[in-house]
């Protein structure tokens, strides 16, 4: 009996432990510039930029959270954060490794 409870245990276990993780790309984007304002984020998928994340602008100090409304296609996604009175840059971020903070800075970002 205990065998066949662990037998219909483990798939059961690995079913939902794969649905938790599918669709969870949400992640929060801080701005840690020295007073620039951010006013856009974009990702590049399927050959063309995406409209604003954004609804609002995000102040040096502040941060928002982000929902992406997908997990599929690839791992590695260029974005691209358009910085007010400044322009835009772009990088690339695996977003599959677990991003749960992107650290926009005057420089460069971080994650973790």
């Amino acid at each position: 009996m205990l065998l066949a409870l662990r037998i219909l245990t483990v798939p059961v276990l690995l079913f939902f432990s794969t649905f938790a993780y599918a669709g969870d790309y949400d992640f929060r984007l801080h701005n840690r510039s020295s007073g620039w304002i951010i006013d856009g984020f974009y990702t590049y998928q399927n050959g063309r930029w995406s409209n604003n994340w954004l609804h609002k602008p995000i102040r040096s100090g502040q941060g928002v959270n982000m929902h992406w409304a997908s997990d599929e296609g690839n791992c590695v996604v260029p974005f691209r954060v358009k910085w007010r009175d400044y322009g835009s840059e772009d990088h690339r971020l695996d977003w599959c490794k677990g991003v749960s903070h992107v650290y926009m800075k005057d420089r460069g970002f971080s994650w973790d």
